[in-house]
Formats: C-alpha cells, sequence, structure tokens
C-alpha cells in the first residue's frame, strides 16, 4: 500500500499445521522484523511504503531499504484499502460498507479491522463490538494503517500472531506506555473554597473569598516509541468512551532523571505528564465535572490518553474529586510536611516540584532565597522565579544554600519551609546514541560499547566533575535489564571503583574520565553463581532491543552526561556452546552408530564424544557437560514415538532383525539460569535456558559390516568353489608370495579369520574374535556372536554344515554344475540378527 494516500492491508495465505516446514523463514522474519524495528524506533527512520508481494509484504523505509517478509510459496494476498476522506473499507476495489476506526474499545483494544477464521472482522460504532463480515481473507497476515503509524500482524517464529507498530513519518507516535497511578480512582482531588481574601505572591495572584482552591494532582509518566518523537510539542487531551473530552489541560514535560531541566526533548523517551483543570471547573460542578450518573448514583468517568485526538491508552484514567462533603474537612498545612519531589538541581535552568503530600494540598507555590541564603543566592548569580530555578555555571557545586518553599494551600492559608539545595558540579550536556550491541545470553557476562569520540570530546567542565564511581546503567524499556539500577538484586546497577562498568582506553588500557581518553564502556551484568537477575516477569521477554541509559554523575549524584546504548539481546543457539566431534562418526550432519548390544532396554547408548565442548575467552568450557538427547523413530510396526529419552529394544526389532535404522534426534542442555523477578511481591524464581539442535542418525547393528570373501591363490571373489566332496575349503595362506591365500574367509574391516571350527568354536572363547566381538556356533549367552550356516531357499544342494575336521562348509546333495547362495547369520546374545551371503558353485 500507498502510506502516503490511502490507508491499505493486505493479508497472505495461511500457514501451514507443520510450523516445522515453515520454521526457517519464519526465524529470518523475525531477524528482519528485529532489524527494522530497531532502525525505527533508535535510528529515525520511518516506514514509506507497504506491498502485497508473492508469499506476503514488502516494507520499505526512509533509508532506502526494504524488507521482504514473506514465505516461500504463499501467493499475494488481498489488497485492502481505509478512504481518507469517508472512512470506508474496501476490498480488491469493492465497497464494503464498513468504515475504519483506530481508536480503541472500552476494554482498551484497538478498533482496526482483523482476520479470524478466514474473514474479515469490522468493528460496528453502534454496538461497541466486532462483527463477522461476509468478505473472506486470503490467510492471516496483513498491515493496517493507523494514524501516522502502520501495525504489521504477521506470526512470530513460533507461528504465533503478533503486532508490530512502525512509523510512517519521521514525527510519528506509535506506542505510548503510560501506566496510571495517581489519576485513578480513590485519589480524592482536594479543593476547597477560600473563606477570606489573601494577598498572594505566587503566579496564581491574589484570591478572593468563596474562589475554588484546587490542590495540584500528582503527575503520573509515560514512555513513547520512538524514544525520539516529543509528546510535549503535541495535544494531548483525556477524553471518555463517547468521544467527550474532560475539561482538563494535559502537559508533557521531559523526564531527565535526577534533575528537571528547560530542555525539550527526552533522549529516553520517557516523559511526565501533570493536569489542570480549565475555566469549566467552577466552585458549583467540580465534585461532578468528572462523573456521570449510573443507576441515580454518581460514579467517576473512565478516560484515555489521546494525542492529537488519536486515542493512544486504554480507558483507565480518573480524575476523581472530593465531594462537597469532603472539601469541608481539609485543613491548613503543617509546615513540617512541606518538601520537594527532588532537591538536586542541574546548572542552568531547572523546575523544582513539590512532593506529591504537599501538592495534593497546594493551590499554588513559589521559591524564594531568604536570610543567608539570600545574600548567598546573590553573590553566585543563582536567582528564582515561580518555582524555576537558573544556576550560572560560575556557581557549580555551590553549598550551604537553603530555597524557602512558599505555599498557599486549599484553605487560603500560607505555609513556607526552607529545604537545603544540592548544586551539582557541572552543566548537563547533550544526550548522544552510540552504535548498536548485540549480545546473546551465555556465560559470558559482560560485553563492550564503543563509545566513539563521546567521551574523549566531554566538556572539560564535566570531565573535570565526573565521579567514574557514581556512574550507572538504567533501561526504562526492558526486561532482561533492571529497570531500575539501584541494587544488586535487579541487574544492572550503580557500583562503585568501575566494579561492574570499567572504561577502557583504545589500547584496552584503563581509562581516566578526567584526562578524555575513554572509548570503550565495558559493562558487566549481575551474574553470580551461575545465574543471571533479570527484572523480567516473564522469561521470554528478555529478548530484544532495549536502550539502555549510561549515565555519568558528579560526586554529589548530579547528572553530566548521558549516553543512550541500543542493546538488543537474542538466545543463545546450540552452536555456541558445542562443535560436533569430526571422529564421532559424522558424516556431512549425519550420525552413523551402531546398536549396543550390551543390553536390550534400551537398545542404544550415545557415544560420550558425539561433541566437544567450545572455550570462552578465558579457556575454560562454556559448559560442564555433553548435552542429552532425545529421539523420535518410527516402530517396527509403523508407528511413531516422540521425543523418547531411549530406544526401546522391541519397538525397533522383528522377528530378530533391526526394521528401524533412521532416527530423528535432538540434543539438548540448560546452559544459563536467569533468576527473574516474578509475582506481586518480586519474589524470585529461577528459570533455566536451554539450547537445542536436530540431526539424523543411521543405526546399524554391530557385527552388519561382516562378509564372506573367497580367495583363489590370493585373489578375492565372489563365487566360492564347491569341490568334489561337496566342500567350501576353509581360507589357508597368510597372503605372503609363498603362502597365498586360497579358501572361504569370514572378514571384518581389516581382520579376517578361516570358516572352519578352530576359528568359530562350538563354545566362545576370547582367543577367538573377529572386530572385537567372540564367535562361535554354540550359545549367545556370553554375549558372543553365534554364527550360523544355511543356504536360500532357491540355492541347489541340501543341507549345509560347518564340518568339525576343519576342512571348511560342507552343502550337502549338490551335482556338479549346480549353485547357489551361502547365507551366514550372525546373532547377538540380545537376539539381533544381520547376515552375510557369498555364491557357491561346483
Amino acid at each position: 500500500m500507498m502510506v502516503s494516500s490511502t490507508g491499505t492491508f493486505v493479508s497472505c495465505k495461511d500457514y501451514d499445521d507443520d510450523i516445522d516446514n515453515i520454521n526457517k523463514e519464519l526465524t529470518d522474519i523475525k531477524s528482519k522484523l528485529s532489524d527494522l524495528e530497531s532502525k525505527v524506533t533508535t535510528g529515525g527512520a520511518y516506514v514509506t511504503k507497504i506491498e502485497s508481494v508473492e508469499g506476503g509484504l514488502k516494507v520499505s523505509v526512509s533509508d532506502g531499504t526494504s524488507y521482504n517478509l514473506t514465505i516461500a510459496g504463499t501467493p499475494a494476498g488481498s489488497t485492502v484499502v481505509i478512504d481518507k476522506t469517508t472512512g470506508e473499507i474496501s476490498i480488491d476495489g469493492t465497497p464494503t460498507g464498513f468504515f475504519a476506526t483506530t481508536g480503541t474499545t472500552p476494554q482498551g483494544e484497538s478498533t482496526a479491522p482483523y482476520v479470524k477464521d478466514g474473514f474479515w472482522y469490522f468493528y460496528d460504532d453502534a454496538t461497541k463490538a466486532f462483527v463477522k463480515s461476509e468478505y473472506k481473507a486470503s490467510g492471516n497476515a496483513w498491515a493496517v494503517q493507523k494514524g501516522d503509524s502502520v501495525v504489521l500482524h504477521i506470526p512470530n517464529e513460533a507461528g504465533v500472531m503478533q503486532e508490530i507498530t512502525l512509523p510512517t513519518s519521521s514525527s510519528a507516535l506509535t506506542a505510548l506506555n503510560a501506566t496510571p497511578s495517581n489519576w485513578t480512582s480513590g485519589k480524592n482531588i482536594a479543593w476547597s473554597k477560600a473563606g477570606a481574601d489573601v494577598t498572594w505572591a505566587g503566579k496564581k495572584g491574589n484570591v478572593t473569598a468563596g474562589q475554588l482552591l484546587i490542590g495540584q494532582l500528582g503527575s503520573e509518566t509515560a514512555t513513547v516509541t520512538p524514544a525520539s518523537y516529543d509528546l510535549g510539542a503535541q495535544e494531548l487531551t483525556l477524553v471518555d468512551i463517547d468521544g467527550k473530552t474532560a475539561p482538563v489541560t494535559v502537559t508533557a514535560t521531559a523526564a531527565e532523571g535526577d534533575y528537571v531541566t528547560d530542555r525539550a526533548a527526552s533522549p529516553s523517551g520517557k516523559w511526565n505528564l501533570a493536569i489542570a483543570m480549565t475555566d469549566e471547573v467552577t466552585a458549583d460542578n467540580i465534585a461532578t465535572a468528572f462523573t456521570k450518573k449510573v443507576n441515580g448514583v454518581d460514579k467517576n468517568v473512565k478516560y484515555a490518553l489521546a494525542v492529537n485526538g488519536t486515542v493512544m491508552t486504554g480507558y483507565e484514567y480518573v480524575i476523581d474529586t472530593q465531594t462537597v462533603n469532603e472539601s469541608k474537612t481539609n485543613t491548613a498545612y503543617n509546615k513540617a510536611n512541606i518538601g520537594l519531589a527532588n532537591a538536586n538541581v542541574a546548572l542552568g535552568t531547572s523546575t523544582l516540584s513539590l512532593n506529591a503530600a504537599t501538592a495534593a494540598q497546594a493551590y499554588d507555590s513559589y521559591l524564594t532565597f531568604e536570610g543567608a541564603s539570600k545574600s548567598l543566592a546573590e553573590a553566585k548569580g543563582i536567582t528564582v522565579d515561580g518555582m524555576n530555578i537558573t544556576v550560572p555555571a560560575t556557581a557549580a557545586a555551590t553549598s550551604g544554600l537553603s530555597v524557602t518553599v512558599n505555599i498557599l494551600d486549599i484553605t487560603g492559608k500560607i505555609a513556607k519551609k526552607d529545604i537545603i539545595l544540592t548544586i551539582a558540579g557541572a552543566s548537563v550536556s547533550e544526550t548522544e546514541t552510540v552504535a548498536p550491541v548485540s549480545i546473546k545470553i551465555s556465560t559470558v557476562n559482560s560485553f563492550s560499547v564503543d563509545l566513539g569520540t563521546i567521551f574523549t570530546n566531554l566538556d572539560a567542565n564535566i570531565a573535570q566533575n565526573a565521579d567514574a564511581t557514581k556512574t550507572t546503567v538504567t533501561t526504562a524499556d526492558g526486561n532482561f535489564f533492571a529497570l531500575t539500577s539501584t541494587t544488586a538484586a535487579n541487574g544492572l546497577f550503580n557500583v562503585a571503583d568501575n566494579g561492574k562498568i570499567a572504561f577502557k582506553k583504545a589500547d584496552g588500557g584503563a581509562a581516566s574520565i578526567a584526562a578524555r581518553n575513554a572509548t570503550k564502556a565495558v559493562i558487566t551484568l549481575n551474574y553470580v553463581s551461575s545465574k543471571y537477575t533479570t527484572a523480567a516477569k516473564d522469561l521470554a521477554n528478555i529478548y530484544g532491543t532495549f536502550n539502555l541509559t549510561l549515565t555519568l554523575k558528579d560526586a554529589q549524584g548530579n547528572e553530566l552526561k548521558k549516553v543512550i546504548v541500543p542493546v538488543t539481546v537474542s538466545k543463545p543457539e546450540f552452536d555456541d556452546y558445542y562443535t560436533a566431534n569430526q571422529y564421532a562418526g559424522w558424516n556431512e550432519g549425519v550420525l552413523s552408530s551402531v546398536i549396543d548390544n550390551s543390553t536390550n532396554a534400551p537398545a542404544f547408548t550415545m557415544p560420550t564424544n558425539l561433541y566437544t565442548i567450545n572455550k570462552k575467552a578465558d579457556g575454560t568450557g562454556m559448559t560442564d557437560a555433553q548435552p542429552g538427547y532425545t529421539y523420535t523413530y518410527k516402530k517396527a510396526d509403523a508407528s511413531e514415538v516422540k521425543n523418547v529419552d531411549a530406544i526401546t529394544f522391541n519397538d525397533v526389532v522383528k522377528d530378530g532383525f533391526l526394521k528401524t535404522t533412521d532416527y530423528k534426534v535432538k540434543a539438548s542442555k540448560e546452559v544459563v539460569t536467569v533468576n527473574a523477578l516474578t509475582g506481586v511481591s518480586n519474589t524470585a524464581a529461577d528459570n533455566t535456558i536451554s539450547v537445542s539442535k536436530e540431526f539424523t542418525m543411521k543405526l546399524a547393528p554391530a557385527f552388519n559390516k561382516a562378509k564372506l570373501v573367497y580367495y583363489t591363490n590370493g585373489v578375492a571373489g565372489t563365487v566360492a568353489a564347491v569341490n568334489a566332496d561337496g566342500i567350501i575349503v576353509a581360507l589357508t595362506g597368510d597372503g605372503t608370495a609363498n603362502k597365498p591365500k586360497n579358501g572361504l574367509a569370514l572378514q571384518y574391516g581389516d581382520e579376517e579369520i578361516a570358516v572352519s571350527t578352530t576359528a568359530i568354536p562350538a563354545s566362545a572363547s576370547n582367543d577367538h574374535k573377529l572386530g572385537g566381538y567372540e564367535v562361535t556356533t554354540g550359545s549367545a549367552a556370553t554375549g558372543a556372536i553365534v554364527v550360523e550356516f544355511a543356504k536360500s531357499a532357491e540355492s541347489a544342494g541340501g543341507s549345509v554344515t560347518l564340518e568339525t575336521s576343519d576342512t571348511g562348509v560342507k552343502i550337502a546333495d549338490l551335482n556338479a554344475g549346480q549353485g547357489g547362495e551361502l547365507v551366514v547369520t550372525f546373532t547377538d546374545y540380545a537376539g539381533i540378527k544381520t547376515q552375510a551371503t557369498i555364491e557357491y558353485k561346483k
């Protein structure tokens, strides 16, 4: 589809039930999607075009690249177009009478059309529910235009449908994640009517008797994708399910961590959201301005957050004000409880905020310097205006400065309190992004970040004031890495003495921030006692691309520099840990082995040296043992067993012969333990990551390589001569010039013995072996190979016996000119038979 003119989406062929047949292609799609998401979320690119192509979708990107998300053999899907003027949906040029919506349902689900059971489903505004249409879809993969973004619906590598949202312009918002904590029912926004006139020097000015005074509602946080999206420049509103806008203004300011800056951008993609009531809200209607009658009772209205008119969240926000009776119970402030959300102040202009408890009953506030602090502030050039404070670079690290917080509470009373400030030691530089890093979860627990010239070009003031021991690595959008970084129990964490974050020079030596020679940062993950610790609540969530933030601070803990590090975390592969042992019987990826004759349950034991264990950089093994194995095979009765721990003798042997020779084997090993924070109490739970690999194994009886050879004057032949006495003579001679080989021999590899009662005795003996196995014409109870002689049914002659006189094998009643096929059967003590044959003629 052409994104610029119309919204379209396509569907492609249903995927086969047998996911094994397309697993490789699905994995390839996963890799492409990961690269595509990384490019648009951190690289600033956006989707320019989506087309229906043979096998699925083609996505074109603003940097000139494109991605074919296809399955071989799948035809192109139908094309569905949304008219941007009327919103009507057409399928292959035929209007459907349905009109597209791009909002969310009361349950917070997208109202975009989707495919189910082979049919298109459309959202009906009248019934507030999806309805099944008469229009058939070609399959279950499609793309839907939604505002300034496109949503891909496509299977993941396991065949499960997933949604991938991508921007269609450089300023597109593809996702907004905001979980309300303050804007929920039960918060009871405080308000009162002023009892008298108040003279007030704050921004809101003097108060008259009877005026409505409203407490400040605590802010919420929101994270946007892509992180470069400027939420502060957009129109934000709260709307209810009927599309009615709440009488409030919503303002977004960049959330920077330990300080608040006047910069508009948020390099981490994290924003603070604040609301203020409009003039529509008065003392007469505030108790009910955000409610509606339900069965005669006032209930809080639930709102969704909309960006430029597009609903981006579920309907979960509540503006919960006090009732009239509750408002009458409000009392004046206790000044001892007044506080700031954060007393750390960056150089430049910052905005200080009241803590939640103070803000809840504060109508207005402003800052002043008084007493000795007034003189100190004047001397350092530090000024305040309302809740803003400006600190020049010359005032860096000023100590002993207190600011007076002046409060006018909702009862019309004034209170104040002095709070000590911590002034940053250096000005904050711009946040920069480094080249992406890819890591696999393995027993290698550190990775290197290429800093380029970021730290070598640091501002001199920052370099001198930086305290490397206060460096932190955090993330706001990941699971494998901790959401906060304060303790060792939460993954990546704040460390002293470069214990976990080490800066390196170009030659690999230790670097100094002050010397401005750091070109790399080596980050060590929390990997203790053979396990990682992660903030993930689901093991599957540790994979993906996360934005780490490496933050440099001064000795007071104020931020000086932020570096965004895009890190893609992937699952380890079997080949990261193991390499096939070339001496273990491999032939082009197929393992050839023999059945184990020592027991019949199981019938086979895997060789102990099938793989060699790969080495880590320090020379130690990537893991400590060989993998385990499971087997899938057809039984002798043609039924199949899957993923069993052992091959059962009776399954594969019938009438004494091995009937099943081909097996699918899965090698697997648990290699890494991840300690995940699970449950509401965040109690730790261990989850183990495994690697696996499948291969084909061909199995044969141990004696299957034995064969019969007849020598004539040292030359091996395929037809044995029967003499006048009806005997095929046994092997004589040693192959030397004076003693050429003559007669019938039993051969196994490079070894051979005469077919005689001496070489193949009636009682098994350690002195009579072939290929490492004892051979006998007697019993297999000792574990020897029993040798029996016969002829094929079509052969001439009578009985076949091994002559006790060591003369050879006698075939009775054979006339001159007649012949046949001699059959020698080898049976081990477990009852598995193999055979060797040779033709004979008298």
